[in-house]
């Protein structure tokens, strides 16, 4: 059976997936992501983003507040992907990944243009955290993630498209980025959307969910033949890298987080930010058997947890108190 990218998310989705790992030839080819794209077109004037605006308007604070959080940090990460992810296309190894990786482009500023919208017409918002260009102070993935992002693409670009260099930029756009942060802020945030009847955000995440699935199988298929001819412990070096980062983006140190007084809010508040942490993992993990690298599978599952440790000891000493996890963890 060949998988599709909708089997992808499935695959990802489920927590009792341990099949043996699929070979590079099974997950869809370029061309076969580039029809499926021809496919799966969306407008965003279809979506109708204004239709939101009154239920915005009667949500309680603190709701608002941290749902508008969530779709500020999406959008800084399209933002970021949109501005850099040319250099792949033009070093790409073949015309059939330059074509595929192009619809790419397209896709991210339309994603760009979705949240940008939604945050206009329907949360109301003059101008949106990239726009005031001020990413690197008020996103987590602005301040950690995109710095290393450009660094990747930079050398792309001075190694005339070294293929190091490029399947590195793959791993920490597709594999990180996309299939590890964005993934499960997708998933979360749609849930929330559905909860609170935005209709619009939740036709809106949907389909950029089906984009970015496309997207993650594009590159777990580039990552996976790039392991098969012989290069494990440089894809396993890069991605082991990524997950730490992601894990310090997820926690976000240099922002103080959300810590109710009540000790039964602070424990529902903490035990829904170490479940989008789970879920971060979990995809980090499921990803590896697709790639090849199921042996790696416990070496990563440290290596998250300690970043996250890391990264909770830091917000410590940022702040002067205990991240709301550990407070909750401490006293449990």
């Amino acid at each position: 059976m060949t998988v599709t990218a909708e089997h992808i998310v499935d695959i990802l989705e489920e927590e009792s997936y341990t099949a043996e790992p699929a070979r590079a030839g099974r997950l869809p080819s370029p061309r076969r992501l580039y029809d499926r794209w021809e496919k799966q077109q969306w407008a965003i004037a279809d979506v109708k983003v204004e239709r939101d605006r009154e239920k915005w308007e009667a949500m309680r604070p603190y709701a608002r507040g941290q749902l508008f959080e969530a779709l500020a940090e999406l959008e800084v990460g399209e933002v970021c992907v949109s501005r850099t992810l040319s250099g792949l296309v033009t070093h790409a190894p073949s015309d059939e990944d330059r074509i595929y990786l192009s619809t790419q482009v397209a896709d991210e500023a339309r994603h760009v243009q979705f949240f940008q919208d939604y945050l206009h017409f329907a949360v109301g918002e003059e101008q949106t955290i990239s726009e005031a260009d001020q990413q690197d102070s008020e996103s987590a993935y602005g301040r950690f993630f995109e710095p290393q992002l450009r660094a990747s693409i930079d050398k792309v670009y001075d190694l005339d498209g070294d293929r190091l260099a490029w399947h590195t930029a793959v791993i920490e756009y597709h594999l990180v980025t996309e299939g590890v942060l964005a993934a499960a802020a997708l998933h979360s945030t749609r849930q929330l959307a559905r909860r609170f009847e935005l209709a619009a955000l939740e036709e809106g995440l949907g389909n950029v969910a089906r984009d970015e699935s496309r997207h993650l199988t594009y590159g777990l298929a580039a990552t996976r033949r790039f392991v098969d001819e012989g290069q494990a412990e440089a894809v396993y070096d890069v991605y082991l890298d990524g997950v730490r980062l992601a894990a310090k983006v997820l926690v976000n140190p240099t922002h103080k987080a959300v810590a109710p007084a009540l000790r039964a809010a602070l424990v529902q508040r903490a035990a829904l930010v170490r479940g989008q942490w789970n879920a971060s993992k979990d995809r980090a993990l499921r990803q590896l058997r697709l790639i090849g690298l199921p042996d790696r599978h416990d070496a990563i599952a440290v290596a998250w947890e300690e970043a996250i440790d890391r990264a909770m000891d830091e917000y410590a000493n940022n702040w002067g108190v205990k991240h709301p996890v550990a407070l909750v963890a401490e006293t449990a």
